[in-house]
């Protein structure tokens, strides 16, 4: 999803006819929250990640990515590109399914991912769906970039068939979830997206609304639209998305704008709306983001946003987040 002149230079390792780039990064930030008159604050390590990325021919290569933060094991796959408009790839990733959650957490400007992604998106605040699937998936995909122009695809996709039961898990109920995405980047900097997930899942927690019992089958539909722009003043992207889990349908949506004040400090805005039962009113939270960022080095920055959490049913939340970022 990045844009060609955004994509880090990397040094690699020589072995043989194979190259080996390891990279990586490492997040920690410091929370002030207060909700119902209480305040805490925590100073947490989000994550700290290392990835390698193998590449053992022209055709055959491999990534391995691993968080110690949380000592999990997020993705490991293996990808034969036939072509540059065809690769097949097999093992555990993200899913093909939204353009947020496929962005790098060092590049997206909230510290918090949207909570009407994170919910769509199997990555977190699904009880139903689990705990710590974090948007990744064991799965064969194929992958490509059509229609080449100066070295630019004027479309991505990606479609595959995936498990279904989230991030280090087994298959839990013989089904299996078929996910897609399609890019369009008409214009230099500009991409259109859709997305969609079809699948059935094995519900971890009963429906808050009745449609499900814990240990049922259940339909977990998924689709989105959104575009995403960037130039010299701003950087701007916006998805909305639909679910249907079970027969509760749910919406969502999110706007967010980078504001170039200088080279290297930008001003954040974020918007971020989900309705969990469309059906219900009180089913719905808004989310307020406001803050700065100040790129140190490349990926190296230092984050401060004031985060005011909204639902209609329960407290109200307000936070200061500082996040300090260092990737290599």
């Amino acid at each position: 999803m990045l844009h060609a002149e955004e994509q880090p230079t990397i040094p690699s390792i020589q072995i043989g006819k194979s190259t080996l780039k390891i990279m990586g990064y490492g997040q920690t930030a410091y929370t002030v929250q207060s909700q119902n008159g209480e305040e805490k604050n925590t100073l947490d390590l989000q994550r700290f990640i290392v990835m390698a990325d193998a590449r053992i021919t022209d055709k055959i290569s491999f990534w391995l990515m691993y968080d110690f933060a949380s000592s999990k094991l997020h993705e490991y796959y293996a990808q034969y590109a036939f072509l540059p408009a065809l690769k097949l790839r097999i093992g555990q990733y993200k899913q093909p399914f939204t353009m947020e959650s496929l962005l790098l957490p060092t590049l997206i400007s909230n510290i918090y991912l949207d909570e009407s992604v994170a919910f769509m998106a199997g990555i977190a605040g699904d009880p139903c769906y689990g705990i710590g699937r974090v948007g990744r998936d064991l799965g064969v995909m194929l992958t490509g970039d059509l229609w080449l122009k100066e070295g630019k695809p004027l479309v991505n996709y990606s479609i595959g068939v995936f498990n279904g039961s989230g991030m280090n898990q087994k298959e839990n109920n013989n089904q299996k979830d078929v996910i897609g995405q399609i890019n369009l980047m008409p214009l230099p900097k500009t991409i259109f997206s859709a997305s969609f997930m079809l699948g059935t899942a094995k519900a971890q927690a009963a429906s808050a609304y009745g449609c499900f019992a814990e240990g049922e089958n259940y339909k977990r539909n998924r689709f989105t639209i959104g575009a995403d722009h960037k130039n010299r003043i701003v950087n701007l992207r916006s998805e909305a998305m639909w679910g249907n889990d079970g027969g509760a349908k749910s919406m969502g949506w999110y706007a967010n704008a980078e504001f170039h004040l200088t080279k290297r400090l930008d001003l954040v805005a974020n918007y971020d709306y989900l309705k969990r039962n469309l059906d219900l009113s009180d089913s719905a939270t808004q989310n307020w983001i406001g803050g700065l960022q100040y790129w140190v080095y490349k990926q190296c920055c230092v984050r401060s946003q004031f985060v005011y959490k909204d639902p209609k049913a329960g407290a109200s939340t307000k936070m200061w987040v500082t996040q300090f970022q260092i990737a290599f």
